[in-house]
């Protein structure tokens, strides 16, 4: 990778974490936040309320020049609609990586190792207003979507995530944006930096550019506005930014005080670089020669190859194309007889051409023939052009791709841990190579477990998927759940109900974590991942402590046990109070979230059987065994009435998998079914067949 724009397009997917943590670490990724001018933060306090929340106002205040800029810019397109939708066009499509960016900052920066701390509630309250909470189709990305559909932009707005292969997007659009979606993949060594660029990025909120591109189309500043909830809540993105940053700095120390304010400046470097930047480019925009001489430049190789023949003003055009001269083109094109001056409606390139007859049919885009008319209309013009294009003005800066480490890491084999020891490690989300390749083996070994278990018939899933045959399963399995709870039960000792909630406690105190690869920006808004994302965030407590399912889980080890260390703790997991087998499951959870896209089938079972486990009967038989020994039942009470069948957590696995589902063809459905049904058992599949094992089952086959 070469340049900002390759480092963005490639690093956008569900599974990029590993692979950015192969091409950049932390330390080399630093660099890019060492020179950043500006020492005015030097003595600022940003632990204290009062001080952090009036950087809002120094932030937008610094940007006021540049967005008087842009408001001048805006009145002097007023009286001219092609103008005006010309030049917000090109403002929506340059401004599209640093909204792609803005929303992979913070993406990771809640996990399975800090899910208790209010610094990292803040960081998912925020992040989760961008994706659309739960809602398909609802996030700050896809809502950008369409308003380049609207401004004719079909094409880029088909897959904003492709932004980065569009031609028309100046290079330096994506020296903000590729560092903002690398940062985000170091949630926990760059923390403070990215906390830092997230507060700054909340504080300016509607920042120039975007403003401009909302000039005419005020409903799009709610979803333009960093800082508000793009589907109109009433949550301030900016006043969680902040309490997540004082939050965070309550342990950092000094080290952490330096890099918040390290990554606030060097957002704000960059936001203020940018808009200028921005600004000279649509300045030079408002000439209608400079679109047109960019199109020519884009498309003058693939011309090449068609017009041998074809002449211009009697002057061959294959030679013309061959130089990258487009002004000297657009000369003798505005001289041919395929243009009549100022008047593009009888433009013989505009008409006949691109009929359904002419030789040129869907050779324009749509954005390429307005880009055409515009310069017709405007044809003749009194003076010359600069020779400088515009389109060649925003540059690459090079400075992440000086970042990329130069020792980049073979694969290696994989480590030798057992559940117990990989626990702590799997926590947390910037694994080392030989962690990356235990995860992934950990989970082929389980499935293939799952795989035999649905092989013997131990998956009460019914054989073959079909709409709404989910729901009726779920309303018998319900029932049944719920019928056996009547049957009169001999309540278990005090002994056997503590020895239960410390045997869970591995897995509750990471509650929701086979779900953490659907926070990821690509997935979370998606049809099938919304509902997933949305669970995720309540497992979560919605970023509200109160609320949080491991918080809770703690009162009750707390009633039960007494003070247990956090989660990442090495303690934690060392503590004397759990069996080895206690982590087995937490790891296969752990391991298999971060492969959210290559295990997809299989986890959206595993949602399923887990949401659907205890829901009815058990649960409302662990609250009864609660109540007997004076023990907390929030935990239990809550999980039966949020994972209910009808409306809660297990009616969305369900939808989530006829969602997924639903795209594939009936051949292809068949397998990504029995993927599902593998994932189902995979909750609880059968042990690791010993050698003894092995060698009945291979007497059972010859036989």
């Amino acid at each position: 990778m070469k340049t900002n724009r390759q480092i963005f397009s490639s690093f956008l997917g569900a599974h990029a974490g590993e692979e950015v943590r192969r091409v950049f670490t932390s330390a080399s990724l630093r660099t890019c936040f060492e020179t950043e001018p500006g020492a005015d933060l030097t003595d600022v306090d940003l632990a204290n309320e009062t001080v952090l929340a009036g950087l809002a106002g120094v932030a937008v205040e610094r940007l006021r020049p540049v967005r008087d800029g842009f408001r001048r810019l805006a009145q002097a397109i007023k009286a001219d609609d092609a103008d005006a939708r010309a030049l917000r066009a090109k403002a929506a499509l340059e401004s599209a990586p640093l909204l792609i960016g803005s929303q992979y900052l913070i993406h990771g920066l809640c996990g399975s190792w800090n899910n208790e701390t209010r610094y990292a509630m803040a960081a998912l309250r925020i992040h989760a207003a961008d994706v659309g909470v739960g809602q398909p189709a609802a996030s700050r990305i896809q809502r950008y979507q369409e308003l380049l559909r609207q401004h004719g932009l079909a094409d880029a707005g088909e897959d904003l995530l492709r932004a980065g292969a569009d031609p028309r997007i100046s290079d330096g659009a994506f020296n903000f944006a590729s560092t903002l979606v690398v940062l985000g993949h170091f949630p926990e060594s760059m923390m403070a930096q990215a906390l830092g660029a997230n507060l700054y990025l909340r504080h300016c909120g509607l920042l120039p550019s975007f403003e401009f591109i909302a000039d005419d189309e005020p409903s799009a500043g709610q979803f333009l506005d960093l800082r508000r909830d793009p589907a109109g809540g009433s949550d301030d993105l900016a006043a969680l930014a902040e309490t997540a940053v004082r939050e965070f700095l309550v342990d950092a120390g000094q080290s952490g005080r330096d890099s918040v304010r390290q990554g606030y400046l060097w957002a704000r470097w960059q936001a203020e670089t940018m808009s200028q930047a921005l600004l000279e480019v649509l300045e030079r925009w408002l000439d209608p020669r400079e679109a047109a001489r960019h199109l020519i430049s884009r498309r003058r190789l693939d011309a090449c190859q068609y017009h041998d023949k074809t002449r211009l003003n009697k002057v061959p055009m294959k030679p013309l194309l061959e130089v990258d001269d487009s002004l000297a083109f657009l000369d003798h094109l505005a001289a041919s007889t395929y243009v009549r001056a100022g008047k593009p409606e009888s433009s013989p390139l505009l008409t006949s051409l691109i009929s359904p007859r002419g030789k040129m049919f869907r050779i324009f885009s749509r954005d390429d023939i307005s880009i055409l008319q515009r310069w017709i209309a405007a044809l003749p013009y009194a003076d010359a052009p600069l020779q400088s294009a515009a389109y060649q003005l925003w540059k690459d800066d090079g400075r992440l791709v000086g970042a990329i480490r130069e020792d980049i890491e073979a694969p290696v084999l994989v480590t030798h841990l057992t559940p117990r020891q990989a626990y702590p490690r799997l926590l947390r989300t910037e694994l080392t190579p030989a962690e990356e390749s235990y995860s992934a083996h950990y989970v082929t070994r389980w499935l293939a477990r799952a795989a035999r278990g649905v092989a013997n018939g131990r998956c009460p899933l019914p054989e073959q998927w079909a709409p709404d045959v989910l729901r009726q399963w779920l309303q018998r399995q319900h029932e049944a759940s719920n019928q056996a709870l009547e049957q009169d039960e001999e309540l278990p000792s005090r002994e056997e109900v503590v020895a239960d909630i410390l045997s869970l406690a591995p897995l509750t105190m990471i509650d929701g974590a086979w779900l953490a690869g659907f926070a990821h920006p690509a997935v979370a808004s998606t049809a099938y991942g919304s509902r997933l994302f949305e669970t995720l965030f309540d497992e979560l407590g919605n970023g509200i402590e109160a609320q949080n399912h491991p918080v809770i889980y703690r009162h009750l080890l707390k009633a039960i046990h007494g003070e247990l260390p956090a989660t990442a703790d090495p303690g934690y997991a060392n503590a004397a109070c759990f069996n080895d087998e206690n982590f087995e499951l937490p790891v296969f959870w752990l391991s298999i979230s971060r492969y959210s896209q290559t295990y997809c089938p299989e986890i959206l079972g595993l949602n399923l059987a887990m949401e659907l486990s205890g829901v009815g009967g058990g649960y409302r038989r662990t609250h009864k065994a609660l109540v007997a020994y004076g023990y907390p039942t929030m935990f239990v009470d809550l999980h039966n009435s949020i994972d209910n069948i009808s409306t809660g957590h297990t009616a969305w696995a369900a939808a989530s998998l006829d969602a997924y589902l639903s795209v594939f063809p009936r051949s292809d459905r068949d397998e990504m079914w029995a993927r599902v049904r593998t994932g189902f058992v995979a909750l609880n599949p059968p042990r690791e067949q010993t050698m003894l094992d092995k060698f009945r089952e291979k007497v059972r086959t010859l036989l």
